[in-house]
């Protein structure tokens, strides 16, 4: 674990600004002719040819951070307010009542804190390096993070920064934009499928979730080309999907048996006909790469090799199991040459564990690069709002609808992961139809199947 981190490079906040731009809604053709001068004390950026002017963005003294300040700053006077007041991550500010920009008479822009590093470090997750706070199943929790700590969690602090953005933009250079709306991803890791088949856990369907007619499906698929209740569960995902004109993306396993995996047989016929199932229906399937694939290259690269083979991917996105991520997992993806991962949020709560709902491309805090690979934020997963939050559901839903017109507002990806097996439980009676109907309306998200076209 590192004491501090290096000063932000030169090439990290050129990224930093691309960033911005995207979260302003800057069409990619604009940013492509902008040029960005990166000077000790400041970074310039011209507009172009067609747009004069300049922003002059100041560094912060380049003392290498070894805490998480947090400054609060009002919006700038040309922007629309989102909420009462823009933060910044590893910001310190002396003149908190002071606007974020100040806009001189010749149309320059001075941007008096330094956002772009705020911009690389929370995008790469750079408190992570800082803090030695780790659960049992070894991840960052997210009550030690400066989100949980600030209380701001639950707002996409960096998209709120780019519709700020985009606003000066609008009112100093007449160069206006509006966010894309909201957009959904609907996603399922698929820990469990009922095979092979183990007694104690058929008993469970009866005893803890009092379901009998799961139980009664198990054993009568033992002997019969009946799916057992989790694979069933799997496909009526995928029925409830089609029924609203929604595209859910499944993300299956390869990992042994173990404490934390079920271990399923992947070539299992009644596992290859569900797939098959899905792949006609036009689902996306993915991977979910099992426990000890965490900080596991090899054990990774095995798991995906094997992934490919069953169900025949060629660059696949996905989610690790248990959500056991790390800055490194990103060069581990890559590294597979997997196309997207969706594990960057956080198991016990709801909300922005990176500051955005927006996919992104992640920066390499080590290797001083970006990487060739993208990040879809992960917003919610059923079982923090249940198990571990304890929401009843009205509370839930209001807290969850809160987010999603947060992020409707910024132009960003509303990313759910509901597993299979809840389906089966009692205790999410309602959850999963109520969270759909709040984002009833939203364009499905896609990605590009290169990182490098990624806008």
């Amino acid at each position: 674990m590192s004491a501090a981190l290096a000063p932000v490079t030169s090439e990290a906040r050129r990224y930093a600004i691309k960033e911005l731009a995207r979260r302003a809604g800057v069409p990619r053709s604009w940013f492509l002719a902008w040029e960005i001068d990166v000077g000790p004390d400041g970074t310039v950026v011209r507009l172009g040819a067609e747009c004069p002017g300049i922003l002059r963005f100041l560094h912060a003294p380049p003392a290498a951070p070894v805490e998480v300040p947090v400054a609060r700053v009002p919006w700038p006077e040309n922007s629309e307010p989102l909420e009462p007041d823009l933060l910044l991550p590893f910001c310190r500010d002396e003149q908190p009542q002071h606007p974020l920009y100040s806009v001189g008479p010749d149309r320059s822009v001075t941007c008096r804190l330094d956002l772009l590093a705020s911009v690389v470090w929370t995008l790469s997750r750079a408190e992570e390096r800082l803090s030695p706070a780790r659960d049992e199943h070894g991840r960052f929790p997210a009550a030690a993070s400066a989100a949980s700590r600030y209380h701001f969690l639950e707002r996409p602090i960096l998209d709120e920064h780019g519709r700020a953005f985009a606003g000066l933009l609008a009112a100093v250079f007449g160069r206006r934009s509006a966010p894309t709306g909201l957009r959904l991803k609907l996603t399922h890791d698929v820990d469990e499928v009922g095979l092979p088949f183990r007694l104690r856990s058929t008993l469970a369907h009866g005893v803890k979730r009092a379901r009998p007619s799961a139980l009664f499906r198990d054993l009568a698929a033992r002997a019969s080309p009946l799916d057992p209740a989790e694979l069933a569960a799997v496909r009526q995902l995928a029925g409830i999907s089609a029924a609203r004109g929604l595209h859910s993306a499944f993300y299956w396993k390869a990992a042994p048996p173990g404490p934390f995996d079920s271990g399923y047989p992947l070539r299992h016929p009644k596992v290859q006909r569900a797939v098959e199932a899905l792949r006609d229906q036009g689902s996306e399937l993915g991977v979910h790469p099992g426990y000890h694939t965490f900080r596991d290259r090899a054990r990774l690269e095995e798991e995906v090799a094997e992934l490919r083979r069953a169900l025949g991917l060629a660059a696949p996105g996905g989610r690790q199991h248990y959500l056991r991520w790390s800055p490194d997992t990103w060069l581990d993806w890559e590294a597979c040459g997997l196309g997207y991962d969706s594990s960057l949020g956080f198991a016990e709560a709801l909300g922005f564990r990176s500051g955005t709902a927006l996919p992104y491309r992640p920066w390499s805090l080590e290797e001083n690069r970006e990487l060739d690979l993208i990040e879809l934020p992960l917003i919610l997963m059923d079982c923090a709002a249940v198990k571990y939050m304890r929401l009843a559901l009205a509370e839930g839903l209001a807290r969850i609808r809160k987010v999603v017109e947060r992020i409707a507002r910024t132009g960003g990806v509303f990313t759910m992961l509901w597993h299979n097996a809840p389906l089966l439980d009692p205790a999410y009676h309602g959850w999963y139809e109520g969270v759909l109907d709040l984002v009833a309306g939203a364009r499905p998200a896609e990605l590009p199947r290169k990182a490098a076209d990624l806008w």
